[in-house]
């Protein structure tokens, strides 16, 4: 819990830069990281509850943290953690603490040029710290790609394909988002994703709407539910994100 405090008062003391006056562009609630990377001497922090519905099994995020800064032009700085925990219904065990945390960074690459993409390349490591229950034995390096389109006034496209690569199996997953915006600062948004892992796969569908209520704040809700056999049955969740 220290450690989390910590970075937010890190974020919060961030000089507040002016924003331009685009509207933030977030990597929430989708699980398709946007291609857009936060301009030099800008924060924007991302803040979401998630909770998970796995049978037996109930697991909540209560703090999906995540703390983006552009240090240069076309490259931002990305720190993430979660307060997590998971409860077995059946025996009443139950474990909650501290993810380990992720660090790493989102690099711009190409602008969109008609049907070329706007491209964005994240390279990070998830360290093995935090609590026992959720960390990794060593520290997972994972790489992704970003990809979006603009198909209309109202319509956006955005897809991720990305590998990580934890000690025992790598695991290859990919995300497709499509947005609509129906009314100004208003978008929802539909989203199939997915994760291959030894032979397995674990496939979800992922929808929720997005309200832009100024230029630098957002609130979001989402929801979704599994498609394969090894997939929570359910999943809901809301959110914010500001920007400085």
């Amino acid at each position: 819990m220290k450690k989390l405090l910590i970075l937010v008062a890190l974020s919060a003391i961030i000089p507040s830069f002016a924003q331009d006056s685009d509207p933030i562009a977030t990597d929430r609630p989708t699980q398709s990281a946007g291609s857009t990377v936060v301009r030099k001497g800008s924060a924007l922090i991302e803040y979401g509850f998630i909770y998970e519905n796995a049978g037996d099994i109930t697991n909540v995020t209560f703090a999906n943290f995540l703390a983006r800064v552009g240090l240069i032009n076309g490259v931002e700085l990305r720190i993430s953690q979660n307060i997590q925990q998971s409860k077995n219904e059946l025996t009443d065990l139950k474990v909650d603490g501290l993810s380990p945390i992720t660090i790493g960074t989102k690099i711009h690459l190409i602008e969109e040029q008609g049907a070329v993409p706007q491209t964005s390349i994240i390279g990070q490591v998830t360290l093995a710290n935090g609590n026992e229950a959720f960390r990794p034995s060593e520290p997972v390096p994972e790489v992704r790609l970003n990809f979006s389109n603009t198909l209309s006034d109202f319509l956006s496209l955005g897809y991720n394909i990305g590998m990580a690569f934890p000690e025992d199996n790598n695991t290859t997953l990919y995300s497709v988002v499509l947005g609509y915006s129906f009314s100004p600062g208003w978008t929802v948004f539909a989203e199939p994703y997915g994760f291959f892992q030894d032979g397995a796969s674990d496939h979800r569908f992922n929808t929720g709407v997005i309200y832009l209520i100024s230029d630098n704040i957002q609130f979001d809700i989402t929801g979704g539910i599994g498609l394969s056999d090894i997939s929570p049955d359910s999943f809901i969740g809301f959110g914010a994100a500001i920007g400085f």
